[in-house]
């Protein structure tokens, strides 16, 4: 068997939260048990609303976060058990996009020098190659070396995402976690943007995990999807399977939200009751429960499901996801 790359085990991210300034401390459950795999040269995308954890998670991963309980392992190394040089060497194999390219680049910095940092950092490069493979960089992202000298404040949105890839490719890396890569652009750039992510990874071999709330995105880009609610995932499989077959109430849900040119295709949106509940008071049972059309309060509000096995590499959690048909 294939050895993941990158594995969670039981992560779980709680931060203090008060209400007022002299009221109790409460726990917000960011991420709350959560473990999975991702394999050499696979897409993992992670879907899910606002706010049920997926930056958190990312972050957890990348070590920009330290986790509560639980651990990552990288090629099958925890990184708890890391030196300061092997952690240094894990930062220069895995690199994050963030979602905003107007706040995630220094506006002090010239872009040759935003997309250059990490070969200093890492001392790849020496002062007489260094603008030679800043220049390469920027031309496999679509930027011309004439913007070497000009500051983030000069481009658009689009262009600001590319300086941010080309600063994660800078040191070759074999895992990126791109969180929301595309949300803060045009729709007409989004795909521009997709297209250039998704021939980086077969030039580069690049594994990644693609952060999106738009399924539509990660049906084009993902091998495998995983969809978050509340902290938890629950449901993780092919993206064929999670598409044409869910197994969990939420994801059908999300899937009734992606819009079709094909009439055919079209399906009738479902319309969740309730917002979704606040992490500092997370329901009992199945998280998902009051919000659920096909709930059974005598067994989902009490029994937290477990994230098993339904069908052959598809995994779901939900105590009747067998019964649904689609």
């Amino acid at each position: 068997m294939t050895q993941p790359l990158l594995e969670a085990k039981n992560l779980r991210k709680y931060f203090s939260v008060k209400s007022t300034p002299f009221a109790k401390s409460l726990p917000l459950k960011a991420v709350d048990g959560i473990s999975f795999q991702l394999n050499e040269g696979e897409t993992l995308g992670l879907a899910g609303e606002s706010g049920s954890g997926k930056s958190t998670l990312g972050k957890l991963l990348l070590r920009l976060l330290t986790p509560d309980e639980g651990e990552v392992l990288f090629r099958n190394r925890c990184l708890e058990s890391f030196s300061a040089k092997e952690l240094l060497s894990f930062r220069k194999e895995t690199q994050m996009i963030f979602q905003d390219p107007y706040s995630s680049l220094n506006p002090r910095m010239q872009v040759g020098d935003i997309i250059g940092e990490p070969l200093k950092i890492h001392e790849i490069s020496d002062s007489v190659g260094y603008r030679e493979q800043v220049a390469a960089l920027m031309k496999k992202v679509g930027l011309a070396e004439e913007y070497f000298s000009r500051y983030p404040h000069e481009f658009s949105g689009g262009q600001r995402q590319r300086i941010g890839i080309a600063r994660a490719l800078a040191v070759s890396p074999r895992l990126i976690v791109a969180d929301e890569p595309v949300s803060a652009l045009d729709v007409s750039i989004q795909a521009q943007i997709i297209n250039l992510l998704q021939e980086l990874k077969h030039e580069f071999k690049l594994s990644y995990l693609i952060i999106a709330h738009d399924l539509s995105v990660l049906h084009h880009m993902s091998d495998r999807i995983a969809v978050m609610y509340l902290g938890s995932i629950v449901e993780i499989g092919h993206t064929e399977q999670v598409f044409s077959r869910y197994l969990h109430p939420y994801t059908e849900a999300l899937l009734s939200a992606v819009p079709h040119l094909e009439v055919q295709k079209r399906v009738t949106r479902i319309i969740l009751k309730g917002d979704i509940p606040s992490p500092l008071a997370p329901p009992t049972g199945c998280p998902f429960h009051p919000r659920c059309p096909y709930a059974r309060p005598e067994v989902c509000a009490v029994l937290p499901p477990p994230l098993e096995e339904k069908r052959p590499g598809h995994l779901a959690a939900c105590h009747f996801s067998l019964n649904q048909t689609n």
